[in-house]
């Protein structure tokens, strides 16, 4: 049994991108979320325990995700939630693991900039435009817009729960089975979001 689940975290180790022999891409990282509230009596913020996903995505997101971001990232994820168990190396354990439908970046202390794919029809017909203006004696083409990237937001005061420290993600007693493919390496496809410092 699968649920809709939504979460805010930190990633915890670098993104892996696979693609199986005759499968779709999948790109996989470990998620630590930790909430945090604030305590009246001692007048600052405190961590509760942390609670750790495997996130899983799937085809473009995944090529996207891999190309997005890097451990220490903050994002937030959104999926089904499944808990199975699982067995390797005479070890038995269970995971707990979101099959991603989004991911983003959590932009509460800091900024991201969003590059969107152009869309392949819109590409031709810019070339052709652009070919077309060329052959009319127009010292340049149009400009066209498809995949310029937005001016960064201004950045505005900092929140007053300041971010949270990068605790090292050790997670002691954490064993994941092997997947099976060969990791590739990816190039930037268009969706190239960067996290900056508030």
């Amino acid at each position: 049994m699968s649920q809709h689940f939504s979460t805010i975290g930190q990633i915890a180790t670098d993104p892996k991108l696979f693609t199986p022999a005759g499968g779709a891409a999948f790109c996989t990282f470990r998620l630590a979320s930790t909430e945090r509230r604030y305590d009246v009596g001692k007048q600052e913020w405190t961590d509760t325990e942390t609670n750790w996903f495997t996130v899983n995505t799937f085809r473009s997101l995944a090529q996207h995700a891999k190309s997005s971001f890097s451990k220490g990232d903050r994002v937030v994820v959104t999926g089904k939630l499944r808990v199975r168990a699982w067995e390797a190396d005479e070890k038995r354990g269970t995971s707990v693991e979101i099959d991603a439908d989004g991911i983003g970046h959590d932009v509460r202390f800091g900024v991201s900039v969003f590059v969107k794919n152009p869309v392949p029809e819109a590409r031709e017909g810019a070339a052709a435009e652009a070919t077309e203006a060329t052959a009319a004696g127009q010292a340049e083409p149009p400009q066209s817009d498809l995949g310029a990237a937005a001016p960064a937001p201004t950045a505005t005061a900092p929140p007053t729960d300041p971010a949270p420290t990068d605790p090292g993600f050790t997670e002691p007693g954490f064993a994941e089975p092997g997947v099976a493919g060969a990791e590739t390496a990816h190039s930037g496809d268009g969706f190239t979001p960067r996290l900056a410092s508030a």
